[in-house]
C-alpha cells in the first residue's frame, strides 16, 4: 500500500497540473496542511458549520480573551434570549462578505434569535448580520452597532474588542432606555484603554444621539411623518416620559376637581369632570399598550413601532383635551376670588338696563304707530321679557353676595350665581337693543330681504355637497336655515323684522358651520392627494423593484426579496383601507415605497456582486458562461449562490455526465427554500 505521504505528494501533484483547488471538495481539507510539491496553497476558509459560538480560526485571540468574550455572550443570552455568534477567519476564501456571511448562516442553522459576526483579519472585512425578527434589531440598528461600536475596534485590531462592542450594541439596542449592560476593563490581564475607552464613548454617543431626539421632541410638536420617522430607541423613552408626565397631570387634575366639586358643586363642574374621565380612559389604554411591551412576550419592531406611537399619539391627545379645559377651571376658581368686585359690577349693570326700559317703552310706542302691530309683533313682548330678565339678575346677584360671605369652601354656589346674573342680563340687553334698532332694521329687511334669501340659497346648496364633511353641526344649521328661509319667503310681509333676523341668525350660524366644512372638506381633500400620490409613487416603487427580482432572481438574495414582500404587503393594506383609513393607508403606501427602495438597492448590490463572483475556474468548459445568463435570470439556478459547493453540486461535480439536472446547475422548477432573510451590514475596516 502507499504511504499516507506518498499519496499526498501524488495527490498535489494531480492538483497542480490540472490547476484544481482541493478547498470546498466533500471531506478535503488543505488548510494548514504542507503538500510536497505544490507551492502558494492558500489557507482558504469556506463557509462552513460553526462548532461553538466563538470560532477563531484566525488564531487572533488569547485563551482569556476567548473566555471573556463567551461569557459576555452567555450574559447576552440570559439577558435578551439571543445567541451571537463570532467567528474570526483570515479570508472569506474569494467571496464577498455579505456571501460568506449568508453561506455560513444556512450551514450553521442559525435561526430567528441566532445574529453572526463575520471577521476576515487578512482580508480587512466584515459582515454583522441578524434575523429581521429580533425586537430592536431593524436596519438602521445593525447599521448603529457595525458603525458606532465594532468597526473603531477592527480598525485597531482589537479583535475581541470588536465581539465585546457586539454584544454590547446588542444590549443598548434592545434595551434603549439604558446604556450597554457590558464594560471591559481589561483582556488577558491587560488594561486595554483604547478598546475599552471606544465601548465607553459608544454609549455616550448613542446616548447623546437619543438625548438630542428627546430634545426634538420635547422643544417642539412633530408631524405624523416626523413621529413616525424617529428610531424606536428615540420613540421608547419618549412614549416612557409622556406617559409618566401625563399621569402625573390626571392625578393633579383628579386632587384639583375633587376640591372644585367641593366648592361649586357637580353641576357646575361637570365639563371638567367629563375631559378627566375621557383622560383616565386614554392613559388606562396606553398603560395596556405600555405593559405589552414590557411582558415577556416580544414583538417585532413594525408591532413596537406601531404601539409606541400610539401610546405616544394618545398621551399627547389627553394632555391637549385637558389643556383646553384649563382656561375654563381657572375662571371658575377666579370667578370666586373676585367675586365682590364682580358682583358690584353686576348691580351697576342692572341699574343701567332698569333706566333703559321707559325709553324704551316710548320708542316702541311710536314703531306701533308707525308701522303697525303686525309688522312690530315680533319685538312688542321685550319690555315685559327685559323686566323679568333684570329681575332675575338681581335675586342672582343677592344670592352670590350671601355665599360670598359663607365660610371658606361653602363659597361654591357664588359662581354659578355671578353666571346666572351674568346671563340675564346679557338676554335683557339683547331684548333692549332688538327695540332700539328695529327702526333701522325694518329698513333694511325690505332693502335687503332678496339678496339675504338668494345667499341663503346658495350657502344651502354648497351644504348639500358637504354634508359628509359637516357633521352634525352642519345638519343642526341647514335645519334652521331651511325653516327661517322658509318664513321669509311666507311671512315677511306680516313680519318683516321678525323674519329678517331670524334668516339673519340663521345664516350667521350656517356660515359657521360651512366654514368648518369646508376645512374639513378642504383636509380630506388633501389628504386624498397625499394618499393618492404616495399608492401611485408606492406602485412604481413596488413595481420597479418586482421587475429586477423577478428578472435577476438567480443573484438576488434574500434581503431584497425580503423588503420587497413588505412592500407588496403594505401597498396591499394602503389600497385596502384607503377609503376606511386614509391617513393610515397613506403611511402604508409611504412605507411600501420606501421599503421598494431598499429592496432595488439591495437587490442591484446583489446582482453587482453576483457579477464580479462569476469568474470561469480554470476548468470550465468555454461554453459554459453562455449559462450564465439563465442563471442571473432564474431558469437556472446556481448552487454556487446557495452554498451548495462541496456537497456534491459543484462546478467538479459531474458537470461532464450528470447533466443539469445532477451537476452544479440545475433547472428552476415548483419548491420551496430553506433559507430565510436576514438583514446585515458590512465592508471594509
Amino acid at each position: 500500500m502507499h504511504s499516507s505521504a506518498t499519496l499526498i505528494r501524488r495527490l498535489g501533484l494531480i492538483l497542480t497540473v490540472l490547476g484544481i483547488v482541493l478547498v470546498g471538495l466533500p471531506g478535503v481539507v488543505l488548510s494548514g496542511i504542507a503538500v510536497p510539491g505544490t507551492v502558494g496553497v492558500a489557507h482558504a476558509e469556506p463557509p462552513s458549520r460553526l462548532p461553538t459560538q466563538v470560532v477563531d480560526s484566525a488564531n487572533v485571540l488569547t485563551a482569556t480573551q476567548r473566555a471573556q468574550l463567551q461569557s459576555s455572550i452567555d450574559q447576552l443570552y440570559t439577558d435578551h434570549e439571543v445567541q451571537l455568534w463570532v467567528a474570526y477567519v483570515r479570508t472569506f476564501d474569494g467571496m464577498t462578505a455579505e456571501q460568506w456571511a449568508q453561506q455560513t448562516a444556512a450551514a450553521s442553522d442559525l435561526g430567528d434569535r441566532d445574529i453572526l459576526l463575520a471577521v476576515a483579519t487578512d482580508d480587512t472585512a466584515y459582515y454583522f448580520s441578524s434575523p429581521e425578527s429580533i425586537d430592536g434589531l431593524d436596519q438602521a440598528a445593525i447599521n448603529d452597532i457595525a458603525r458606532g461600536d465594532i468597526v473603531p475596534q477592527l480598525k485597531d485590531g482589537n479583535w475581541a474588542g470588536a465581539g465585546l462592542a457586539a454584544v454590547d450594541g446588542i444590549s443598548a439596542a434592545m434595551t434603549p432606555s439604558n446604556g450597554g449592560l457590558i464594560t471591559v476593563a481589561a483582556i488577558g490581564g491587560v488594561a486595554v484603554v483604547g478598546g475599552a475607552g471606544a465601548l465607553l464613548y459608544s454609549r455616550r454617543r448613542k446616548r447623546r444621539r437619543i438625548e438630542a431626539g428627546l430634545d426634538t421632541m420635547r422643544e417642539q410638536e412633530l408631524t405624523g411623518d416626523e413621529l413616525m420617522a424617529q428610531p424606536l430607541a428615540v420613540l421608547d423613552p419618549w412614549s416612557r416620559e409622556v406617559l409618566t408626565d401625563t399621569d402625573n397631570a390626571i392625578r393633579t387634575s383628579s386632587e384639583e376637581l375633587a376640591l372644585a366639586i367641593g366648592e361649586f358643586g357637580e353641576a357646575e363642574t361637570a365639563p371638567f369632570s367629563a375631559a378627566l374621565a375621557a383622560a383616565k380612559k386614554g392613559l388606562a389604554e396606553s398603560f395596556t399598550l405600555r405593559q405589552r411591551l414590557d411582558d415577556a412576550i416580544p414583538e417585532t419592531p413594525d408591532e413596537q413601532r406601531t404601539m409606541l406611537l400610539q401610546i405616544i399619539t394618545t398621551c399627547t391627545d389627553v394632555d391637549k383635551a385637558l389643556d383646553a379645559q384649563v382656561e375654563s377651571f381657572d375662571a371658575m376658581r377666579n370667578l370666586l376670588f373676585t367675586a365682590d368686585t364682580r358682583l358690584d359690577e353686576l348691580t351697576r349693570q342692572v341699574i343701567a338696563l332698569r333706566a333703559r326700559l321707559e325709553p324704551a317703552q316710548g320708542r316702541l310706542d311710536a314703531l306701533v304707530t308707525k308701522y303697525g302691530e303686525t309688522t312690530v309683533a315680533s319685538i312688542a313682548p321685550n319690555i315685559e321679557l327685559a323686566t323679568e330678565q333684570i329681575g332675575f339678575a338681581e335675586r342672582s346677584a343677592d344670592q352670590g353676595r350671601t355665599a360670598v360671605a359663607a365660610p371658606a369652601g361653602e363659597q361654591g354656589p357664588a359662581v354659578a350665581a355671578i353666571r346666572s346674573a351674568e346671563g340675564a342680563i346679557e338676554q335683557a340687553t339683547k331684548l333692549l337693543d332688538a327695540i332700539d334698532n328695529a327702526d333701522r332694521n325694518i329698513t333694511a329687511a325690505h332693502a335687503r330681504m332678496p339678496a339675504l334669501i338668494a345667499e341663503v340659497d346658495g350657502e344651502l346648496a354648497e351644504a348639500a355637497a358637504l354634508t359628509a364633511d359637516g357633521g352634525p353641526a352642519l345638519a343642526t344649521a341647514v335645519a334652521a336655515a331651511n325653516t327661517a328661509l322658509s318664513d321669509a319667503r311666507t311671512r315677511f310681509d306680516a313680519d318683516p323684522l321678525g323674519t329678517f333676523t331670524a334668516l339673519v341668525d340663521a345664516d350667521a350660524d350656517l356660515d359657521d358651520a360651512l366654514e368648518s366644512a369646508r376645512s374639513a372638506a378642504t383636509e380630506r381633500k388633501r389628504r386624498t392627494e397625499l394618499l393618492t400620490s404616495a399608492i401611485t409613487a408606492a406602485q412604481a416603487k413596488v413595481g420597479a423593484a418586482s421587475d429586477f427580482i423577478g428578472t435577476r432572481r438567480g443573484a438576488v438574495q434574500s434581503t431584497a426579496r425580503t423588503r420587497l414582500a413588505e412592500a407588496q404587503r403594505l401597498l396591499q393594506q394602503a389600497t385596502d383601507t384607503a377609503t376606511t383609513d386614509p391617513l393610515g393607508a397613506a403611511n402604508a403606501a409611504r412605507r411600501a415605497g420606501t421599503l421598494a427602495d431598499q429592496a432595488l438597492m439591495a437587490a442591484q448590490g446583489d446582482v453587482v456582486a453576483w457579477q464580479q463572483s462569476q469568474q470561469r475556474p480554470q476548468n470550465m468548459p468555454p461554453n459554459m458562461g453562455s449559462v450564465g445568463g439563465a442563471v442571473l435570470t432564474g431558469i437556472l439556478v446556481d448552487s454556487f449562490l446557495r452554498g451548495s459547493m462541496g456537497h456534491g453540486r459543484g462546478w467538479g461535480g459531474g458537470f461532464g455526465g450528470g447533466g443539469f439536472g445532477s451537476g452544479g446547475r440545475s433547472p428552476g422548477s415548483f419548491g420551496g427554500s430553506g433559507t430565510s432573510g436576514r438583514i446585515g451590514t458590512g465592508g471594509r475596516f
